[in-house]
């Protein structure tokens, strides 16, 4: 059966502009403009933006943003650009799915049989099977953690991210919370907030008191701050 979306709600859907999607991918920019947008008479983009122009800028939503993941773990393995977008393109055709890649779909058996015959037929290896328990693994290229690292809706759609879950277990990207940007899950507090926050005061307790949070998470999103800079 076919899957069709609509354009979501800003206040529930997310908005991340290309800088934003760059440094929470660990993408250049301009690779991540190409692949929202293409190049005009060159290249055909690589997703389907559901946002499109947000008061003239360029913008994406979180199911974007999930997409936009795959494509950048598949482009940092080495795999050609249009080699990603046949394949993101091939996935939506067979899995009768317009966001494949921001759904639990591709990690359910079906999706990922489905996606390895895709991508094994253009000679790129990004599944295997496990031939005792006949379960389709997903390797380096789309690692484990990228289903790990998400939450679901009982539709099966991402519905949030931790997108530095090794360096910062408490930072989540959810569509409701601030739009999307990222924020501490217990208090919501963007982490943008809490890092800027220590760089005017110069003191991480003097932050942590101001804000009634514990010093080790005001750490923890000065950590991720810099780490999306570095990203970026």
């Amino acid at each position: 059966m076919t899957i069709h979306t609509h354009t979501p709600d800003l206040l529930v859907g997310g908005i991340f502009t290309v800088p934003e999607t760059a440094g929470l991918v660990d993408a250049p920019q301009a690779d991540v403009r190409i692949w929202v947008n293409g190049k005009k008479g060159r290249q055909q983009p690589v997703i389907e933006n559901q946002l499109g122009l947000v008061n003239g800028k360029v913008a994406v939503s979180f199911t974007n943003l999930m997409e936009l993941r795959f494509v950048a773990r598949f482009s940092n393995a080495g795999v050609r650009l249009n080699e990603i977008r046949s394949i993101m393109q091939e996935a939506r055709d067979t899995l009768e799915h317009p966001h494949p890649f921001g759904a639990r779909i591709v990690f359910q058996t079906d999706g990922r049989r489905i996606v390895a015959t895709i991508t094994r037929k253009r000679g790129v290896e990004l599944i295997y099977e496990d031939l005792k328990t006949k379960n389709f693994e997903l390797p380096a290229i789309i690692a484990p953690c990228l289903k790990e690292d998400v939450m679901f809706d009982p539709l099966g759609n991402m519905i949030a991210w931790y997108p530095r879950k090794h360096i910062a277990p408490n930072v989540i990207v959810h569509p409701r919370f601030s739009f999307g940007k990222p924020v501490l899950q217990d208090s919501r507090i963007p982490t943008e907030t809490l890092a800027v926050a220590v760089k005017a005061e110069g003191s991480v307790r003097a932050v942590a008191d101001q804000f009634e949070i514990p010093e080790k998470q005001v750490r923890e999103a000065v950590r991720f701050q810099a780490d999306l800079r570095q990203a970026a």
